[in-house]
């Protein structure tokens, strides 16, 4: 057997495989979905509507903004 042949054809299916994890990373990632910011004061407004204080209802805003990659704010008193 000669290894000079073979040598070429692993380092192509390598790199085949390589480049097809690549996209599949790809792909995954370009169908994240975008941060939905706008429903974490709405759930602030929900819970300050509902009698929450400022503490209780600001506490789990500032948890979902984390989750969802937001930039942290200050949510508005009501």
């Amino acid at each position: 057997m000669n290894v000079r042949t073979r040598t070429p054809r692993l380092g192509l299916r390598l790199g085949t495989l390589a480049l097809a994890v690549f996209g599949f990373a790809t792909a995954l990632t370009a169908s994240a979905g975008f941060p939905n910011c706008g429903q974490c004061l709405n759930d602030y407004y929900a819970c300050r509507n509902a009698g929450g204080d400022f503490d209780s209802c600001a506490n789990p805003f500032w948890d979902c903004e984390r989750a969802n990659g937001c930039p942290l704010s200050f949510p508005p008193d009501i």
